[in-house]
């Protein structure tokens, strides 16, 4: 029989030549399990018993199959990095650092023998894994984000293994990394309950923060208005609004995060008393809301002090509208006692001209994509003279978020853009506080 290089020799050892080299290209330098196994077996004989810690980022193989190896091969990297950096800090230079053997996208510590007879690893693996988790896992989120769009977290698992001598070390070396996987994996469901759990506690106790981050006019630089935005409590994993409404959409709750984000920024504009507009946030679904709607949001805006003629509803571009006549029906209630829609985040998702067409929405609020880097993009400067154009012509004002560089706001008034919003003009901020004028 041809060998392939995966055969097994007669001690039961695996025999993985080409599998180590593919993955000691592919994870910068790291090696398998084959490789370093003298070094793991004598920890097992040492100590009578074998302890890991396991790093598994399962969506990474998604990135694969939708962008591609080069992308896979880019996120492992960047990933392995950012393990590396964690076990300088967290463990030991004995500790050993691997690459699953069939899995890439699975790191493995053996942890090495205590420096003393008093210290007990079995204590100490729980805590360890914490720890790498609150390293690892908003770095994972940011790197995934952009290719999966969904609430990324590796799975941190750890196991041990006791020496048992009627059994091949091999063997239980395998049987170990196979235990912290599905460690893993159940910590992972865990959390993603534990998470859902805590997202339902924060929206019955209404413990969110609204900020506001202004909308400035790009030739006078006056604001006219100002975007409520949503944060969770600082120190969770909900403070990070990307995560908080991505979160919520997987558990099932956005709608309910939904609703209680518009009723706290309703709040805080009363409590605030201005007479600039406001930006309110709201997905299409709501919109639909029985309780939320006709004398009951009129007799609520009182209540709050706020006109309903400085209110704009955006509605996020990103979630498809599946039937416009019960939309626009739904939003008459709206439009009726003065609020105005704001499409948001035109440009992405499921925008179009037929959702333009359909709405005709009072703002165009124009995602951020496309300012970045205006100045240096010729199509991007098209793309954005066309909505201006076709914003004054039916009666929309165009609103360019996302502008962060003095080159990108001088190309967009250039442009014709008469509103614009972003980190060069003012941060989101707990006041409605003066925009940078110095830039």
């Amino acid at each position: 029989m041809k060998d392939n290089g995966n055969s097994a020799d007669k001690s039961g050892q695996i025999d993985v030549k080409i599998n180590e080299g593919f993955y000691f290209d592919r994870t910068l330098d790291l090696p398998t399990v084959i490789k370093e196994y003298g070094r793991v077996e004598r920890i097992l004989r040492e100590l009578n018993y074998l302890a890991c810690i396991t790093v598994q980022v399962v969506d990474l193989s998604k990135v694969e199959y939708q962008y591609g190896s080069n992308s896979y091969n880019y996120l492992l990297s960047r990933i392995t990095e950012a393990l590396k950096r964690i076990k300088d800090r967290e463990f030991r230079g004995q500790d050993i650092f691997v690459v699953d053997l069939y899995d890439a996208d699975t790191f493995v510590i053996f942890l090495s023998p205590p420096r003393d007879d008093k210290t007990k690893l079995i204590y100490h693996l729980e805590p360890i894994s914490e720890r790498i988790r609150i390293a690892l896992e908003d770095e994972v989120f940011e790197l995934l984000h952009p290719y999966l769009k969904r609430a990324t977290r590796p799975n941190i698992g750890y196991a041990i293994e006791i020496n048992n001598p009627m059994v091949n070390n091999m063997r239980l070396v395998r049987q170990l990394v196979r235990s912290s996987k599905r460690m893993g994996e159940f910590m992972a469901a865990k959390r993603d309950c534990s998470s859902r759990y805590n997202l339902q506690k924060l929206i019955i106790e209404r413990d969110l923060q609204t900020v506001f981050q202004p909308i400035v006019d790009m030739h006078t630089l006056e604001v006219i208005g100002y975007e409520a935005l949503s944060r969770g409590p600082v120190g969770t994993e909900f403070h990070n609004p990307t995560m908080l409404f991505l979160l919520a959409a997987e558990s099932g709750l956005s709608f309910e995060l939904d609703r209680v984000c518009r009723k706290l920024a309703f709040k805080r504009v009363g409590d605030i008393d201005t007479d600039k507009k406001i930006f309110v946030n709201t997905l299409g679904m709501t919109i639909h809301d029985p309780e939320f709607r006709g004398m009951y949001l009129k007799e609520l805006l009182e209540d709050m002090k706020v006109k309903p003629q400085n209110v704009v509803f955006e509605i996020s571009e990103k979630l498809a509208i599946d039937n416009y006549d019960l939309f626009r029906s739904a939003m008459q209630d709206y439009t009726d006692i003065g609020i105005v829609h704001a499409g948001d985040d035109v440009g992405t998702g499921y925008s179009g001209l037929e959702r333009i067409m359909e709405l005709n929405p009072g703002y165009m609020k124009v995602d951020m994509a496309f300012a970045k880097n205006i100045d240096k993009s010729f199509i991007k400067q098209q793309i954005i003279k066309a909505l201006v154009h076709l914003g004054r012509n039916i009666n929309s004002s165009i609103i360019v978020e996302g502008i962060e560089t003095r080159e990108e706001y001088e190309k967009l008034k250039e442009l014709g853009v008469p509103y614009g919003q972003g980190f060069l003009f003012a941060r989101p901020s707990n006041t409605l506080g003066d925009i940078n004028r110095d830039f």
